[in-house]
């Protein structure tokens, strides 16, 4: 049920403010229409943001009211129910309903499946804006400082826009980095890979950087992937 509200959850965060707020302000914000339940933290905010917690009902029942949430879908207990609905379907609003569903159903499959995968992943629009990241990419801006606890760093964040704006220590591959972006999405078949240091703390880390587009009928967009290849690294230097 977590990930169905995080998958909901934000997804009206950017539907009602245009992208993913920061902690604090979602806090002030919930807490001005929130009379059901005691104020949240910024903390507690920062854990939706980020699908580490979800709301218990008083307050959930507040976010779906203000952010026009979709309960059924929350509440729903699998995805396999939901399929399983009568072919006899009496009106235009009810198919329309189970088509939802449908397309819910794999979204959730997509987004289980880039969980699945390993390397660093995020999903961006043609205009360079994360629509979707994986978990093993989320883990990672949460632990960065930089990145206030993920929240700069993933879903409604434009990532085209922080690379060709990046300044001092590793900017000069941010930036090609961008124009690779900008170069995958126009051509749509274009591939993009390059190698980076990443060092911190003393310690030397190698990282490789993959941009890929992919097109489903008039739709298009890109996939960035970062792969840890410090071993594979050391290896060929020794």
């Amino acid at each position: 049920m977590i990930e169905r509200f995080h998958l909901a959850f934000r997804a009206g965060l950017i539907n009602r403010f245009g992208e993913i707020p920061t902690a604090s302000k979602l806090a002030i914000e919930f807490n001005l229409r929130n009379f059901q339940s005691k104020p949240i933290s910024r903390e507690s905010a920062r854990k939706w943001i980020n699908g580490q917690s979800m709301p218990e009902t008083a307050r959930l029942k507040t976010l779906i009211g203000w952010l026009n949430l979709d309960a059924s879908f929350i509440y729903s207990t699998t995805l396999i129910e939901k399929v399983n609905i009568p072919l006899e379907i009496d009106s235009l609003k009810d198919r329309a309903k189970v088509e939802a569903y449908g397309r819910r159903k794999i979204e959730m499959l997509a987004h289980a499946a880039l969980n699945f995968v390993t390397p660093l992943a995020a999903v961006l629009n043609t205009e360079g804006v994360i629509i979707l990241v994986n978990g093993a990419w989320r883990s990672a801006a949460m632990l960065y400082p930089k990145l206030k606890g993920g929240s700069l760093g993933c879903e409604g964040v434009n990532y085209l826009a922080v690379c060709e704006k990046a300044r001092g220590l590793g900017s000069e591959e941010a930036n090609k980095v961008a124009r690779s972006i900008r170069e995958v999405i126009t051509e749509n078949t274009k591939t993009f890979t390059s190698k980076y240091p990443c060092h911190s703390n003393g310690d030397k880390r190698w990282f490789e950087v993959k941009v890929s587009a992919y097109k489903h009928l008039d739709d298009v967009c890109c996939v960035v992937t970062h792969v840890p290849i410090t071993e594979a690294t050391f290896m060929k230097k020794n």
